[in-house]
Protein backbone atom coordinates (compact mmCIF):
# COMPACT_ATOMS: atom_id res chain seq x y z
CA UNK A 1 0.00 0.00 0.00
CA UNK A 2 1.52 3.42 -1.20
CA UNK A 3 1.84 6.03 1.85
CA UNK A 4 0.89 9.50 0.88
CA UNK A 5 3.11 12.06 2.22
CA UNK A 6 1.75 14.38 4.37
CA UNK A 7 1.78 17.54 3.86
CA UNK A 8 3.59 20.01 6.25
CA UNK A 9 1.08 22.61 7.80
CA UNK A 10 2.41 25.96 7.92
CA UNK A 11 4.48 26.70 11.09
CA UNK A 12 7.86 27.15 12.57
CA UNK A 13 10.19 26.09 9.91
CA UNK A 14 12.41 22.63 10.40
CA UNK A 15 15.45 22.55 12.33
CA UNK A 16 17.53 21.62 9.15
CA UNK A 17 16.31 24.89 7.58
CA UNK A 18 16.79 27.55 10.11
CA UNK A 19 20.17 28.36 8.53
CA UNK A 20 18.19 30.42 6.31
CA UNK A 21 16.44 32.80 7.72
CA UNK A 22 14.43 36.09 7.01
CA UNK A 23 17.04 38.56 5.71
CA UNK A 24 18.71 34.84 3.75
CA UNK A 25 15.39 34.86 1.72
CA UNK A 26 15.73 38.66 1.05
CA UNK A 27 18.83 38.63 0.07
CA UNK A 28 18.09 35.93 -2.58
CA UNK A 29 15.09 37.87 -4.07
CA UNK A 30 17.54 40.42 -4.36
CA UNK A 31 20.39 38.69 -6.42
CA UNK A 32 17.45 37.21 -8.92
CA UNK A 33 16.26 40.67 -9.36
CA UNK A 34 19.65 41.89 -10.22
CA UNK A 35 18.99 39.80 -13.53
CA UNK A 36 15.69 38.95 -14.20
CA UNK A 37 12.41 41.17 -14.63
CA UNK A 38 10.42 41.34 -11.12
CA UNK A 39 7.07 39.15 -12.91
CA UNK A 40 8.95 35.86 -13.38
CA UNK A 41 10.84 35.76 -9.81
CA UNK A 42 8.97 33.49 -8.24
CA UNK A 43 8.89 32.14 -4.62
CA UNK A 44 9.95 28.32 -5.81
CA UNK A 45 12.81 30.07 -7.49
CA UNK A 46 13.79 32.15 -4.54
CA UNK A 47 13.26 29.07 -2.55
CA UNK A 48 15.81 27.64 -4.93
CA UNK A 49 18.20 30.00 -5.17
CA UNK A 50 18.51 30.13 -1.17
CA UNK A 51 18.17 26.67 -0.58
CA UNK A 52 15.38 26.21 1.16
CA UNK A 53 11.87 24.90 0.58
CA UNK A 54 9.35 26.74 -1.20
CA UNK A 55 7.25 26.38 3.08
CA UNK A 56 9.89 28.11 5.05
CA UNK A 57 9.53 31.53 2.44
CA UNK A 58 5.76 31.37 3.11
CA UNK A 59 6.52 30.67 6.65
CA UNK A 60 8.47 34.04 6.87
CA UNK A 61 6.24 36.01 4.23
CA UNK A 62 2.65 35.64 3.57
CA UNK A 63 2.54 36.73 0.09
CA UNK A 64 5.00 36.92 -2.90
CA UNK A 65 3.67 40.72 -2.79
CA UNK A 66 5.05 40.70 1.06
CA UNK A 67 8.50 39.35 0.40
CA UNK A 68 9.21 41.45 -2.86
CA UNK A 69 8.43 45.13 -0.97
CA UNK A 70 10.81 43.62 1.89
CA UNK A 71 12.73 43.29 -0.72
CA UNK A 72 12.02 47.44 -1.68
CA UNK A 73 12.71 47.82 1.72
CA UNK A 74 16.25 46.50 1.91
CA UNK A 75 17.42 48.18 -0.93
CA UNK A 76 16.19 51.72 0.24
CA UNK A 77 17.65 51.40 3.67
CA UNK A 78 20.94 50.37 2.30
CA UNK A 79 20.90 53.00 -0.32
CA UNK A 80 19.68 55.54 2.57
CA UNK A 81 22.65 55.01 4.64
CA UNK A 82 24.95 56.08 2.18
CA UNK A 83 23.42 59.71 2.66
CA UNK A 84 23.99 62.59 4.79
CA UNK A 85 22.80 62.72 8.07
CA UNK A 86 19.94 65.06 9.08
CA UNK A 87 21.47 67.50 10.43
CA UNK A 88 23.52 68.60 7.39
CA UNK A 89 22.38 71.69 5.60
CA UNK A 90 19.35 71.42 3.24
CA UNK A 91 21.06 72.40 0.25
CA UNK A 92 23.94 69.43 0.82
CA UNK A 93 20.83 67.24 1.83
CA UNK A 94 19.21 67.89 -1.79
CA UNK A 95 22.26 67.50 -3.70
CA UNK A 96 23.12 64.31 -2.40
CA UNK A 97 19.40 62.58 -2.73
CA UNK A 98 19.50 64.06 -6.62
CA UNK A 99 23.01 62.66 -7.47
CA UNK A 100 22.19 59.39 -5.45
CA UNK A 101 18.57 58.87 -6.97
CA UNK A 102 20.35 58.78 -10.47
CA UNK A 103 22.84 56.32 -9.20
CA UNK A 104 20.48 54.43 -7.70
CA UNK A 105 17.97 53.81 -11.03
CA UNK A 106 21.30 52.98 -12.88
CA UNK A 107 21.75 50.32 -10.29
CA UNK A 108 18.29 48.65 -9.62
CA UNK A 109 16.62 49.07 -12.82
CA UNK A 110 13.61 46.98 -12.28
CA UNK A 111 12.79 49.05 -8.84
CA UNK A 112 9.78 51.00 -10.45
CA UNK A 113 8.49 48.28 -11.90
CA UNK A 114 8.83 46.09 -8.74
CA UNK A 115 7.35 49.26 -6.70
CA UNK A 116 4.44 49.81 -9.34
CA UNK A 117 3.59 46.23 -10.87
CA UNK A 118 4.49 43.91 -8.12
CA UNK A 119 3.64 46.15 -4.98
CA UNK A 120 1.54 49.21 -5.66
CA UNK A 121 -0.96 47.22 -7.26
CA UNK A 122 -0.86 44.20 -5.19
CA UNK A 123 -3.87 42.10 -4.71
CA UNK A 124 -3.07 42.58 -0.80
CA UNK A 125 -4.46 45.56 0.96
CA UNK A 126 -2.01 45.62 3.23
CA UNK A 127 0.94 45.69 1.02
CA UNK A 128 -0.18 48.64 -0.79
CA UNK A 129 -1.40 50.12 2.50
CA UNK A 130 2.83 49.94 3.13
CA UNK A 131 3.55 51.34 -0.62
CA UNK A 132 1.20 54.34 0.10
CA UNK A 133 3.10 55.10 3.38
CA UNK A 134 6.76 54.24 2.22
CA UNK A 135 6.40 57.14 -0.65
CA UNK A 136 4.13 59.29 1.69
CA UNK A 137 7.41 59.21 4.46
CA UNK A 138 9.16 59.94 1.61
CA UNK A 139 7.52 63.01 0.43
CA UNK A 140 7.55 64.05 4.23
CA UNK A 141 11.35 63.68 4.03
CA UNK A 142 11.34 66.40 1.07
CA UNK A 143 8.97 68.48 2.71
CA UNK A 144 11.23 69.08 5.54
CA UNK A 145 13.85 69.85 2.91
CA UNK A 146 11.90 72.50 1.87
CA UNK A 147 10.37 73.54 5.34
CA UNK A 148 10.96 77.54 5.61
CA UNK A 149 11.99 76.82 9.44
CA UNK A 150 14.82 75.26 8.59
CA UNK A 151 18.21 76.75 8.88
CA UNK A 152 19.55 77.89 5.86
CA UNK A 153 16.03 77.41 4.23
CA UNK A 154 15.48 76.72 0.81
CA UNK A 155 12.52 77.74 -1.56
CA UNK A 156 9.11 76.59 -0.91
CA UNK A 157 8.83 73.10 -3.42
CA UNK A 158 5.42 70.83 -3.65
CA UNK A 159 7.15 67.96 -2.39
CA UNK A 160 5.06 65.43 -4.10
CA UNK A 161 5.66 67.24 -7.77
CA UNK A 162 9.23 67.20 -7.00
CA UNK A 163 9.05 63.64 -5.94
CA UNK A 164 7.79 62.71 -9.12
CA UNK A 165 10.09 64.88 -11.09
CA UNK A 166 13.11 63.44 -9.54
CA UNK A 167 12.22 59.79 -10.23
CA UNK A 168 10.93 60.80 -13.42
CA UNK A 169 14.45 62.27 -14.46
CA UNK A 170 16.58 59.66 -12.88
CA UNK A 171 14.57 56.30 -14.44
CA UNK A 172 14.25 57.62 -17.33
CA UNK A 173 18.11 58.53 -17.54
CA UNK A 174 18.76 54.63 -16.70
CA UNK A 175 15.83 53.02 -18.95
CA UNK A 176 16.64 55.31 -21.80
CA UNK A 177 19.87 54.34 -22.32
CA UNK A 178 19.80 52.30 -25.89
CA UNK A 179 18.25 55.66 -26.98
CA UNK A 180 20.79 57.91 -25.57
CA UNK A 181 24.11 56.08 -26.49
CA UNK A 182 23.94 56.88 -30.56
CA UNK A 183 23.83 60.34 -29.84
CA UNK A 184 27.17 60.25 -27.35
CA UNK A 185 30.36 61.11 -29.09
CA UNK A 186 32.49 58.01 -29.57
CA UNK A 187 35.07 58.61 -26.68
CA UNK A 188 32.20 59.72 -24.13
CA UNK A 189 30.87 56.78 -21.25
CA UNK A 190 27.93 56.03 -19.78
CA UNK A 191 30.05 56.96 -16.79
CA UNK A 192 30.92 60.53 -17.56
CA UNK A 193 27.05 60.89 -19.12
CA UNK A 194 26.30 59.99 -16.09
CA UNK A 195 27.91 62.55 -13.75
CA UNK A 196 27.26 65.32 -16.41
CA UNK A 197 23.74 64.68 -16.22
CA UNK A 198 23.79 64.79 -11.87
CA UNK A 199 25.75 67.89 -12.54
CA UNK A 200 22.86 69.13 -14.56
CA UNK A 201 19.82 67.89 -12.47
CA UNK A 202 22.15 69.54 -9.32
CA UNK A 203 22.51 72.68 -10.93
CA UNK A 204 19.05 73.21 -12.05
CA UNK A 205 17.73 72.21 -9.19
CA UNK A 206 19.62 74.40 -6.96
CA UNK A 207 19.48 77.37 -8.88
CA UNK A 208 15.89 77.39 -8.55
CA UNK A 209 15.29 76.46 -5.20
CA UNK A 210 18.25 78.00 -3.27
CA UNK A 211 17.27 81.80 -2.53
CA UNK A 212 19.55 84.16 -4.00
CA UNK A 213 22.28 85.92 -1.85
CA UNK A 214 21.16 89.68 -1.81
Amino acid sequence: MRQTKRRRKRGRPQASQQTVGREGIIASARKLLESLPPHRVTIVMIARHAGVDPALVRYYFSSRAELLFAVVENIVTTWTAAHPPPHAPPAEQLESWIRGMVDFAQRTRFMQRLMIEECAEAKSPEVRQRVRDFNAAAVAGYANLFDQGQPEPLQAVDPLLFYIALIGMAEFFAAAQPMIQPLLARRTSTAELAERYKDFIVGMVLNGVVPRRK
